[in-house]
């Protein structure tokens, strides 16, 4: 379980204003004349500011080594940190919300049809929330019976757009409703972050070592889990070998559109595209800054640590090169960073397009966003601890 918790270790709507500034309506007639007038003012100085403000250079550099793509990035974003930026437009839960009670947000799933599907990993249950927050049903629960929840870890919509709820040990499967399915075993496996390819087979984090010189390692599983082939791993800390470091870099993934993944491992600066068969496709080279470990770091990532861990305790003069990947449908991907923003208010993450060219860093509430359709997912917590489901709406002002 320790080294599953170290795994997973991630209202109203704004007001929307015309052209004209007033809110939005019908403009009276015997206004029109003034109204275009000023309009077309109002276009003629934003295209004379458009042609005026020139879009940045990307400065980087994308390369062919064999039949792999290779992009060079630069320290800096192509863009500034205004071109990235968040509107929160819906929150469920919290103190005040009985019907939407939360109790643990452990992950989230978005349907084509913009329903909320919240995996409550305390109640053991599936809460459903339409698009304007309201609760419309709750099923699945505690259990070891089919269809029943004994340790539920996340959830997903497959290619048939069927809901997928993974446990421990098994997939169980419920319609587009709610309606239990079928379970899927994993075949006594321990397989961690489990997410389809949408093309029946499924990606999966495990240690199929868990000798002294085993290795965390992503593979492909067809839909039955039999074991297709590795994807790319990376090593097993060692406490002998590397004493207790609190920021040891493990294998990082993300799912891709067309059922790819991206993978990198933060002891080298670079992040890794494979297709749905696994082939090497792209290599996306970083340039990060080296970042001095806070003191404030060290204590929180040590909390509750054995005596016998904290003897062989060392902490790196450097924080890794990034600490978790996320990815949109859009095939952006997400790369968080170890540094802080200022009052560690949220996380830094550097924003890269679907082609690996670095865009923009900007700030994200939680450690693990879900990302679908131009909004972003978020489990919160309010002052007194009650769980909270935030929507934004991410704006590229670029």
């Amino acid at each position: 379980m320790a080294i599953m918790d170290a795994l997973r270790r991630g209202d109203q709507p704004a007001r929307q204003f015309d052209v004209s500034g007033m809110a939005g309506g019908e403009v009276p007639v015997r206004r029109l004349f003034s109204v275009s007038l000023g309009f077309g003012l109002l276009v003629c100085i934003l295209t004379t500011l458009s042609f005026s403000q020139k879009k940045p250079d990307w400065r980087g550099r994308i390369d062919k080594e064999g039949d792999m793509v290779v992009v060079k990035n630069p320290r800096s974003p192509q863009y500034g940190a205004g071109a990235f930026s968040l509107e929160e437009d819906l929150a469920v839960g919290g103190q005040d919300s009985a019907d939407a009670l939360l109790a643990e947000i452990t992950s989230i799933a978005v349907d084509g049809r913009g329903l909320i599907f919240v995996l409550d990993g305390e109640d053991k249950d599936v809460k459903v929330f339409g698009q304007d927050g309201k609760h419309v049903k709750t099923f699945g629960k505690a259990g070891q019976g089919p269809g029943e929840f004994p340790n539920p870890q996340s959830i997903f919509f497959n290619e048939n757009n069927e809901i997928v709820v993974v446990n421990v040990a098994r997939l169980s499967i419920f319609d587009a409703s709610g309606n239990y399915l079928r379970d899927v075993s994993l075949g006594g496996q321990i397989v961690m972050m489990v997410w389809p390819d949408f093309r029946g087979n499924y990606f999966g984090y495990c240690i199929p070592n868990m000798a002294l010189e085993g290795r965390y390692e992503l593979h492909k599983f067809d839909g039955a889990f039999k074991d297709l082939f590795v994807i790319e791993s990376s090593p097993l800390m060692n406490f002998g070998r590397d004493g207790y470091d609190p920021f040891f870099p493990l294998l990082r993934w993300a799912p891709l559109p067309g059922g790819g993944a991206v993978c990198g491992y933060a002891v080298k600066p670079e992040l890794t595209v494979h297709d749905t068969n696994g082939r090497l496709v792209r290599k996306i080279e970083l340039d990060p800054e080296p970042v001095p470990v806070a003191q404030e770091d060290v204590k929180e990532r040590t909390k509750g640590a054995r005596p016998e861990m904290m003897n062989v305790l060392k902490v790196p003069k450097y924080y890794p090169g990034f600490r978790y990947l996320a990815s949109d449908d859009e095939g952006r991907i997400y790369v968080l960073s170890w540094e802080r923003p200022p009052g560690r208010k949220g996380y830094y993450f550097d924003v890269f397009d679907s082609e690996g060219r670095y865009l923009v860093r900007g700030v994200i509430p939680v450690l693990q966003p879900f990302i679908r359709k131009g909004r972003l997912y978020a489990s919160e917590e309010t002052d007194e601890g009650y769980a909270v489901l935030k929507r934004y709406k991410i704006r590229w002002n670029f």
